[in-house]
């Protein structure tokens, strides 16, 4: 199994997520409420992955090649690591 890194992150579709998170201020806004409303990492992380999975689901309604592209690179993300890095 490759194990692949990018930019010192676990893959580059976390990378991405941490990335938008600090620089879109909905998605900000989100992370900032996922610090305020759960207390372990592990729930901020879960807290997080779904209200973003929700609004993926949204934009994505229909089945088609693009919706699942987007589901397989945003189950990708190591959501835990996400939490981890942006604790300040």
């Amino acid at each position: 199994m490759k194990i692949e890194v990018y930019n010192g992150w676990s893959n580059r579709e976390t990378w991405l997520a941490s990335l938008w998170l600090n620089n879109d201020e909905y998605s900000y806004v989100l992370l900032l409420k996922a610090y305020r409303q759960r207390k372990s990492v592990a729930e901020r992380a879960q807290w997080l992955e779904r209200k973003l999975q929700n609004q993926l689901w949204n934009q994505t309604s229909s089945a088609s090649l693009w919706a699942d592209l987007l589901g397989t690179a945003f189950a990708r993300i190591n959501w835990v690591e996400v939490i981890e890095n942006n604790k300040d």
